[in-house]
């Protein structure tokens, strides 16, 4: 998945790939704080926050008597800080991929070359923590993503990969999706530094036990 995703590929690849290479640490919210580099002198970035680099919410949970999922919202907030860049960033490459076993999708794919640009998906940028932007040797970018519908924009993971018409009363089925979060950045003077984060939710339907009531008013009368 990886090497897919620094390839910029849409090819489908088996969510197993996708945690192959790191342990799995979002969905919802990015955030956490391992640099890459820990030399002060050398250029590094990170994707910023405590305690974990991604985080992803609850379980969603669909009740369905049909075993159908419409649709998986995602509604990404991603924070990237900078170190030690000489003259400032050039341009952030952001991607979100989400994956299943049925293989992956990207769902963001974007460059920006400003701290105040918003290509696609991306509904906000601001500096943060007192920085001004990219021009800064150390900075910190906050970009606020609309909400993505992931079954609605690639082959991979769609409506019918996470439902299962074949669900009795009282059955529950859950489908793993791997989130992938990818920042590439590249500095003015040759810096070029890449963070990578993962992490995991379940998207369960299920399919409630039926019940039924009575009830109603008798209209006695006597006379």
């Amino acid at each position: 998945m990886f090497d897919a995703l620094a390839r910029r590929s849409d090819d489908a690849i088996s969510r197993r790939s996708i945690l192959g290479g790191t342990a799995g640490i979002l969905g919802a919210a990015a955030t956490g704080g391992i640099l890459l580099t820990t030399s002060p002198t050398v250029a590094s970035a990170a994707i910023d926050g405590d305690p974990a680099a991604l985080e992803a919410g609850d379980t969603p949970t669909v009740l369905s008597n049909d075993g159908g999922i419409e649709a998986v919202y995602l509604t990404p907030e991603v924070t990237v800080e900078w170190a030690n860049f000489g003259s400032g960033v050039q341009t952030i490459d952001l991607t979100v991929a989400v994956g299943s076993d049925d293989g992956v999708d990207t769902l963001v794919e974007e460059t920006l070359a400003a701290a105040t640009e918003t290509p696609g998906p991306i509904a906000e940028t601001k500096p943060a923590d007192g920085t001004t932007g990219f021009g800064d040797v150390a900075g910190v970018l906050s970009l606020t993503l609309e909400r993505l519908d992931a079954t609605a924009i690639g082959d991979a993971v769609t409506r019918d990969s996470l439902s299962d018409p074949t669900l009795q009363a009282g059955e529950t089925a859950a489908t793993v999706l791997d989130v992938v979060l990818r920042a590439d950045l590249t500095g003015y003077e040759g810096e070029s530094e890449t963070v990578l984060r993962t992490t995991s939710f379940e998207v369960a339907v299920r399919n409630p036990e039926g019940n039924a009531d009575a009830g109603g008013i008798a209209n006695t009368e006597a006379v």
